[in-house]
């Protein structure tokens, strides 16, 4: 397996200039805490994220990309696979969104690209999207709300859709019972912010770090 190496993903990164401050898509949004809220919220700050293609009928493709990342690339629609150092997700017939929490994004793709021979296709769009947690007891009712795909009924634990949030296009994984990944542009991340706000004035939101 390649060696993945770990990387700072701290607030602030010092340049030749002095001090820069790297900030998230939702930076300016406070910390709260609710009493029984029923929505839960989070941004989960610098994950990497990137997008991979290739031929899944290609064995080399497919046992190189396991070998990298430590996880079977899921190869059935809609699906997602998950293990200690990140997730991925099935988002088209060749293409695969990768999240890791603790790992350079040049290093993974640079992992890849070292592994993996013939056609395909990685790209770091880590600075142009986020990464919002949703859980509590009344998630289902906003998603439910907010989005056209029947949350209730068709989206098992594991299932991973590209659907509309409001009118924001998301990725949406329901990672554990009553707990969801939703990874939005960064272009986006305010407009979804404050419509969840709203779409969760009923029943209570609490904001963690």
């Amino acid at each position: 397996m390649s060696n993945l190496a770990t990387f700072d993903f701290s607030a602030r990164a010092k340049n030749t200039q002095g001090i820069t401050r790297r900030e998230t898509p939702l930076h300016h949004v406070t910390h709260k805490n609710v009493d029984d809220a029923g929505v839960r919220f989070c941004e989960a700050s610098f994950y990497a994220h990137l997008t991979l293609r290739g031929n899944p009928e290609n064995a080399d493709f497919v046992a190189g990309v396991e070998k990298v990342l430590g996880t079977a690339l899921p190869l059935t629609p809609l699906t997602s696979r998950a293990c200690e150092r990140c997730h991925v997700f099935w988002i088209g017939p060749d293409e695969w969104l990768i999240l890791a929490a603790n790992l350079s994004p040049g290093e993974i793709e640079t992992s890849l690209r070292a592994e993996l021979t013939g056609h395909f296709s990685v790209v770091d769009v880590s600075g142009g999207q986020t990464l919002m947690t949703l859980s509590g007891r009344a998630v289902q009712q906003v998603l439910q709300k907010s989005c056209g795909y029947d949350i209730e009924a068709e989206f098992p634990v594991g299932k991973v859709i590209t659907t509309h949030f409001a009118k924001a296009t998301v990725v949406l994984h329901h990672q554990v019972e009553g707990s969801y990944f939703m990874v939005v542009r960064r272009s986006f991340a305010d407009y979804v912010w404050r419509w969840l706000v709203d779409a969760s004035d009923e029943y209570g939101l609490s904001v963690s770090e």
